[in-house]
Order: C-alpha cells, then structure tokens, then sequence
C-alpha cells in the first residue's frame, strides 16, 4: 500500500514540474515582412483597426475630397499665408514600404536650384506612447498633379511649399498623415504637427 501511494505520489510532482515548465515558454509576436518595412526590433508590429487621436485647436475638419482619405483637415494661414491641407489615408494590407513612400512625395518637389529634394529634406522617429511614428518634412517647388488619382500627368509648380507628414507603420497596412501647403503656414504648424503625431492610439 504504501509503494503505490509512494508511486502516486511521485507522479503528481511530475505533472506539476512538466506543467510549469510549459509556462515558461510565452508566445513572441511575428515581425512583419514581404512588402511593408518592418517596425524596430524592440516594438512589436501594431495590430488594430481604426487610429485615434487629438486635434490640435484651429484646425478645421473637412469633408474628404475623395474615397480613398479617411480624414482631412485645414490648417490656416498665418501672416496673410495660403492654408495647408492634410489629408489622412489607410491602405489595409498595402500602401508599400515607409521609404518608398517617402521617395515618392520627394519627387513632388523639385528645388529652385537643381538640388535633390532627398538631401535637403529632414526625417526622424517620435514615439506615440509605444507607438514609433515617422516624421517626414521638405520644401520646395511643389508639384501639384491635376489629377490626384493618376500617378502622371500635367502638375501645378507651387514655389515655396512645403510637405509634413507622419507616417505610422501598422500590421494592418501604414497610416499617412501628410500636410502639403505655403511653406509659411507648415512651418507655423509644424510644432504642433509633432505633439498631434505624439497623440495617435489603436
């Protein structure tokens, strides 16, 4: 009797060691690949749907000019300045990598003296909480393309503009948050542009 209860119970310490030892071992978020650029090693990938954040004071809701933005907004000028218009678009499951996006809105830009939009434009990494925002800002000679929806054709040169954007690199498809307008008028906002992007949470 007593070497079946000894038996018994050295089987019970077994289970319990084997169950804590599973424990251990916690399950670690995929990194995202293929098409989007991957978020730092040390931020796990964002997975939600819609974004949230705060409106600065004095900017202005709009109706969205088209279907494919989700929000937009004008910022008014200052100093007898033309207003800016930031539009905010999501592309679920697409929109391509945050550089190549980037490379892209440089090529609206041409420079009065012949110079790369690149290497004069400034970007850096703010965080929202946990969540690491990319903040794009250039100026220049905008290119306005006539028809937004086509990727070519007759532009617009607008001399002295600027771009300020964020760019959020989510697991559901990047979020672009991008202000084009008087290089006057972005420069005014651009403070508070980087507290607004310091605002976004799923």
């Amino acid at each position: 009797m007593k070497g079946i209860l000894k038996f018994l119970i050295l089987g019970i310490m077994l289970l319990v060691i084997a169950a804590c030892s599973s424990n251990d071992k916690e399950p670690q978020p995929a990194m995202q690949t293929g098409g989007q650029s991957q978020l730092p090693e040390n931020h796990p990938p964002i997975t939600s749907g819609e974004i949230k954040y705060s409106v600065p004071d004095g900017w202005k809701a709009e109706e969205p000019a088209g279907s494919m933005r989700k929000a937009q907004f004008q910022l008014p000028g200052t100093g007898g300045s033309d207003p800016a218009e930031l539009a905010v678009f999501h592309f679920p499951g697409t929109g391509g990598s945050v550089e190549s996006n980037i490379d892209r809105w440089y090529g609206q830009f041409k420079q009065p003296d012949g110079s790369s939009t690149k290497d004069k434009a400034e970007t850096k990494q703010v965080m929202a909480g946990e969540i690491p925002v990319t903040i794009v800002y250039t100026t220049g000679t905008y290119l306005k393309s006539r028809s937004p929806m086509m990727m070519s054709g007759p532009v617009d040169e607008m001399p002295d503009y600027a771009l300020l954007a964020a760019i959020v690199d989510s697991g559901d498809g990047p979020w672009f948050f991008k202000a084009t307008g008087p290089q006057k008028t972005l420069d005014y906002w651009r403070p508070e542009f980087e507290k607004f992007a310091q605002t976004f949470h799923f």
